[in-house]
Order: structure tokens, then C-alpha cells, then sequence
């Protein structure tokens, strides 16, 4: 049974979406935090200043793999970095080479224990030692360092009221805390003594978004923006990117693509941004400029397999189909076979593109590739519920309804809370689905109903809920779903 229409595919790209914003979130706050773990000189090559702030360029680009290799050249220079350790760290955990991350964090815990056993006083390492542990999953540990942190900042601090690089530890240590108002209070001390401190407005940037306050944030990091030298494209390209993304957050999105204008502008080689550029532009069903954004970002990235595999999805929304299935082959050809979360959701997405040619057979065959690479992501890890959620979906396909029904029950049983996949209910409009598919139309409707009490902007959610009230005879109520549906973007093909 085939799920038509284009929602499955938007809910798709705006998760995905809600998973890079997050990621890019994270990497411009830890950009502006490392000022605070580190002053560095100004960077002249072959130094290790100069090769930390190429990763930090490189990673800005997305290209995480080399940021990690530059901060191994920094830390040739100068292996007892500490906030070199942690940066490599970074770029490991985030291209999924978790346990050379630990070892990396292991390392800098390691150095900054040193440092504080020869001046127990320090209250930068102290914050060091804090955010390490943080990104360990030690966070009892991690809090306990940031009570101390902050501590030695008051005691500097009772000596000097005005040193700035006190203020900025007990901000930061009151924000790891939870404390946000007291840290925005310590932030505004530190600009009023220096009006120019772009980079603390930044900060104060990331507390508000963590508050909530959209507007407040935005207006900080304009004044940031407008405090940064012009030929200092990094800083701009950190700084309109990240405008962008809390305009994202804000859901202005029109905004939000006129800020990553402005960083394609600064800096029209970074491919990460023409990439989150494209997710923007597919948001708004600008698909044409999405792929348009897609196809530059291949360009200057021609292996990077996840663009050929959004461009593919992207392409088959379009209704391109043989175009979709060549990316998809360019994308399949890319991925390292290690990679079974890549390969089997692409081979699921390449599957419903052959569906939608008529090219049954092969459909089926790229359906069991998909399960056959879910099954070894399974056999490491048994609660991985997105995995199971995909793997549902490629049964459905296959009519294999019962194996399916279980399989999206257990992504459902296996979804944490604090996950964030619990904001979105693939598994529950999977099982409708099933369950439709299998006449059990009451338990069905159950299951549309849960779908959209958890996230009610899915259309297909709607359309399954309204599929499964014509069912049962109730035509009125039927209509108003379709509407709905239609309203969230839900086509028929």
C-alpha cells in the first residue's frame, strides 16, 4: 500500500530540518562559549591559534571531518590544549565517531584536572572542567564544577567588580546552572563596561532563545552584527547564521532565508549554508529554489551523500521521478556501507520513488534493502526507535501489515520523552496507516487522533484520520479532515 501525496515527504524534510537547526544552534553557542575557555593571540600559520581557527571555519562550512584533522595539526603544536581537545571532540561526536569523542573529552578532563591540582582557584578551568563533564552525560559532576566555577569568580570578583573575564565565567556558569536571569544580569554588566563586547551580546542572544524571547535575542545579536569589523567574514557568517536560525525558531522564516542570503553572500563557498538555505526554501514550497540551493551545495561538495539524498526526496515531491532515482543511485554510491541509518532510509525514499514510476519489482527490492540495514542498526541497539519507525514504513510497503503493526508499536514503546522524536508522530500515522490498511478502522482512528494531539500541523495525519471516518460512514466530519489536510499542504497525486 502506497501513502500518497507530499506530506510524508514535508514531514520528512522538516524534521529534518528541525534536527539541523538544532545542530546548528549548538555549534554557534559552542563558538561563542570556547571565547570564554580560551584567549587566543592573533593567528599566524603553522601555529596552533591559526589551525584552531581553521577547524572553526571548516566546521562552519560543514565540513567536520577536516575541522577535527586541523584541531590534530593544532594539537601537534600544542598537544596540552585542553580547549583544543574539546573542539576535536566536537567534530568527532558530530560526524558519529562517538568513542573517539569520549576519548577526546577524556583527554581535556584529564588536562584540565592538571591545571586545577596546580591552581585549585582557576575559575576558567573550573568551567572547563564543567562543560567537559556536561558532554560526558555526568551532569551531577558537571554542576557541582559550575558551583565552583562561580564561585571563584565571586572571589575574583570581590577584588575586581569590573573584570570582564570574571563577569563572563559567572555568566557562564550561572547559565549551565539553569540561572538564565542572573546570567543575562552578569552579561549586561560585562557590555555596559565594554559596549563593543559583540561577542557577550551573542551570548546573551543564546540565553534569551533558551527563554523564549525571540524578539529580545534577535535585537541583541543585531547590535552584535553591527559591532563586527566588515572584513571579519567569519565572525559575520557565525552572527547572520545565527540570526537565521532564531528566526527559524521564531518561525519567520521569509527572515529566516534573507539571513542565510546574507551568509551565502559573505561567504558563497560554505556549502552547509546553500544546504540549510535549501531546507528553508523547501519549507516554504519554493521547491525549485530549494533545489536550486541543493544543486550549489553539490556543487561545491559533489560527496557529500546527504544533498544528493535531499535533493533525490526533493525531486520526487516534484514529481521528477527518473531524476529523483539518479540521485538517489548518486547518494547510495556515496554512503560507506557502514552507514546502515543512511542506506536504509535511503533505500526506503528510493523504494516510493519506484513505486511512483510503476516499477514495482525493483520497489520491493529497495524496500528489503531498507529493512535488511534497519535489522543490523537493531541488532545494536534495540530501542532505537526511529529505526523501528522505518522499518514499519518499509513493511507497509510490502503489505507485510502484522510484522509491520509491531514494528511501529515498538518505535512508539521506545520513543523517550525528552526525545526528540517524540515531536514527531511518524510511528502513530504509521500505525493508522496499518491499521487501516487492515480494516481495524476504530483502532485507526485512534491512532490519527494520537498522531495529531502530539504534533497537529502533519497532513497526513489529517487525511488518514479523514480516510478512516469515510470508512466508517461518518462523511461530515470525514470532510472537514480532508480539509484540514489540504490546509497543511496534503496533495493528492
Amino acid at each position: 500500500m502506497e501513502r500518497k501525496g507530499k506530506l510524508a515527504d514535508a514531514g520528512r524534510f522538516n524534521r529534518q530540518l528541525s534536527e539541523h537547526q538544532h545542530l546548528r544552534l549548538k555549534l554557534l553557542f559552542w563558538f561563542v562559549s570556547m571565547t570564554v575557555l580560551c584567549t587566543c593571540a592573533i593567528a599566524q600559520e603553522e601555529t596552533a591559534d591559526y589551525w584552531m581557527k581553521k577547524a572553526i571555519e571548516l566546521r562552519y562550512r560543514g565540513s567536520f571531518e577536516e575541522s577535527a584533522q586541523a584541531y590534530d595539526r593544532a594539537l601537534q603544536i600544542d598537544p596540552e590544549n585542553a580547549t583544543l581537545w574539546i573542539g576535536k571532540a566536537l567534530d568527532l561526536g558530530t560526524i558519529g565517531r562517538d568513542k573517539e569523542s569520549i576519548k577526546a573529552y577524556e583527554t581535556a578532563l584529564q588536562l584540565t584536572e592538571e591545571t586545577l591540582k596546580n591552581d585549585p582557584q582557576n575559575a576558567t578551568a573550573w568551567h572547563r572542567k564543567g562543560k567537559i563533564l556536561s558532554n560526558l552525560g555526568r551532569e551531577d559532576d558537571a554542576s557541582s564544577a559550575h558551583e565552583t566555577a562561580l564561585a571563584a569568580a565571586d572571589k575574583i570578583l570581590e577584588r575586581d567588580a569590573e573584570n570582564s573575564s570574571a563577569l563572563r565565567i559567572k555568566a557562564e556558569a550561572l547559565a549551565s546552572l539553569g540561572r538564565w536571569d542572573e546570567s543575562l544580569q552578569v552579561l549586561d554588566k560585562v557590555i555596559e563596561i565594554n559596549p563593543r563586547n559583540y561577542d557577550a551580546m551573542g551570548r546573551k542572544s543564546e540565553i534569551l532563545v533558551m527563554m523564549g524571547l525571540f524578539n529580545e535575542s534577535l535585537q541583541a545579536l543585531s547590535q552584535a552584527i553591527e559591532l563586527i569589523p566588515a572584513n571579519d567574514t567569519l565572525e559575520l557568517v557565525v552572527y547572520w547564521s545565527a540570526k537565521s536560525e532564531v528566526l527559524q525558531s521564531a518561525n519567520r522564516l521569509h527572515e529566516a532565508i534573507s539571513a542565510m542570503d546574507k551568509v551565502t553572500e559573505l561567504d558563497p563557498q560554505n556549502a552547509a549554508a546553500w544546504r540549510i538555505k535549501g531546507f528553508l526554501l523547501g519549507n516554504l514550497d519554493r521547491n525549485n529554489d530549494s533545489l536550486a540551493a541543493f544543486e550549489e551545495s553539490i556543487r561545491l561538495e559533489p560527496s557529500d551523500e546527504h544533498s544528493w539524498s535531499v535533493k533525490a526526496g526533493l525531486l520526487s515531491k516534484m514529481k521528477r521521478y527518473d531524476e529523483s532515482l539518479l540521485a538517489f543511485d548518486q547518494a547510495l554510491a556515496l554512503i560507506p556501507a557502514s552507514e546502515a541509518a543512511k542506506l536504509a532510509e535511503t533505500w526506503l525514499l528510493k523504494g516510493e520513488a519506484l513505486n511512483k514510476t510503476g516499477r514495482e519489482e525493483d520497489a520491493r527490492q529497495a524496500y528489503q534493502n531498507s529493512i535488511d540495514n534497519i535489522d543490523k542498526m537493531l541488532q545494536n541497539d534495540s530501542n532505537n526507535s526511529a529505526a523501528w519507525s522505518q522499518k514499519g514504513r518499509a513493511l507497509l510497503e510490502l503489505a507485510r501489515y502484522d510484522e509491520a503493526l509491531q514494528a511501529f508499536e515498538l518505535a512508539i514503546r521506545t520513543t523517550p520523552s525528552t526525545s526528540i522524536w517524540s515531536h514527531f508522530p511518524d510511528a502513530w500515522i504509521g500505525k493508522g496507516d496499518v491499521l487501516r490498511a487492515m480494516d481495524r478502522n476504530e483502532e485507526a482512528l485512534q491512532a490519527y487522533d494520537r498522531a495529531i494531539e502530539i504534533n497537529p500541523i502533519f497532513g497526513d495525519a489529517w487525511r488518514g484520520r479523514g480516510e478512516t471516518l469515510n470508512a466508517l460512514g461518518k462523511d461530515y466530519d470525514a470532510s472537514m479532515s480532508f480539509y484540514l489536510a489540504l490546509k497543511l499542504g496534503y496533495e493528492e497525486e
